[in-house]
C-alpha cells in the first residue's frame, strides 16, 4: 500500500502552507526542512523493507502451509510499493504531456491495487493467527516469514492511524487560523470604516 506516497503529499502540504509572517519565515524554514529530512529517512527505511520483504517472500515461497498466500503477499506487497514510490519520485520530472498523464494514470491504479493487496493481505495473516513455527505441524508458518507480514501490516495501519489524526489535527488548525483571519480583518475593517465615517455638526454649533 502506497502509504509512503499519502505522507509525502501530506508533508508538503504542511511545508507549503507556512505562516506568511515575514517574521516567522527562518523558523518556518527550518521545520520544513526537519520534516522533509525526518520524510526522506523514513523513505529510505521504507524501502529497504520493502527488499527484504520481496527477498523473505521469495525464499520462503514454499514455507508456510498454514497460509500459503503469505509469502505471495510479501512479494506482491514489496514490489507494487517499489513501483509506487518509484513513480511518486518520478512525477516531479515529467510535468507535462502525455508522459505526466500516463504516469499519474497508471500511479492512481497502482494505489488502488496496493489497497486491495493490503486489505487482502490482512485476512490472510491475521486469519492465521497464531500459527505453529514447528515443521510438520498443520497450522506451521516459517518464524520469520509470518512475523515480518505481521509487523509490517501492523505498522502500516499505525502510520495509516497518524496520518490520518494529523491530517485531522491540521485541518482543524487550518480552519482555525481562517477564522481568526477573517474576525481580524472584519474588526479592521469596522475600525477603519468608523473613523472614517462623517460627523455632522454636534446640535447648537453655528
Amino acid at each position: 500500500m502506497p502509504v509512503l506516497s499519502m505522507s509525502y503529499g501530506f508533508l508538503f502540504l504542511c511545508v507549503s502552507s507556512g505562516d506568511m509572517d515575514p517574521s516567522s519565515e527562518e523558523e518556518s524554514g527550518r521545520q520544513g526542512t526537519l520534516l522533509i529530512t525526518a520524510t526522506v529517512i523514513a523513505g529510505v527505511m521504507w524501502w529497504i523493507v520493502m527488499f527484504a520483504a520481496i527477498a523473505l517472500g521469495a525464499t520462503h515461497l514454499n514455507l508456510c502451509p498454514v497460509q500459503q498466500y503469505v509469502p505471495i503477499f510479501l512479494i506482491v506487497f514489496g514490489a507494487s510499493n517499489l513501483l509506487s514510490l518509484f513513480l511518486t519520485y518520478s512525477k516531479s520530472t515529467w510535468k507535462d504531456g502525455i508522459v505526466s498523464i500516463v504516469m499519474t494514470t497508471i500511479t492512481s491504479l497502482l494505489h488502488l491495487f496496493g489497497f486491495c493487496w493490503f486489505i487482502t493481505g490482512n485476512i490472510w495473516v491475521y486469519s492465521v493467527y497464531p500459527p505453529s513455527y514447528t515443521p510438520g505441524e498443520a497450522k506451521y508458518c516459517d518464524r520469520t516469514t509470518y512475523q515480518f507480514a505481521f509487523v509490517v501490516l501492523t505498522v502500516t495501519w499505525i502510520i495509516l492511524g497518524l496520518v490520518i489524526v494529523c491530517g485531522c489535527c491540521f485541518s482543524i488548525l487550518t480552519c482555525c487560523n481562517i477564522f481568526s483571519v477573517r474576525q481580524q480583518l472584519t474588526a479592521s475593517r469596522n475600525s477603519f470604516y468608523g473613523s472614517t465615517s462623517f460627523e455632522g455638526p454636534a446640535a447648537g454649533d453655528i
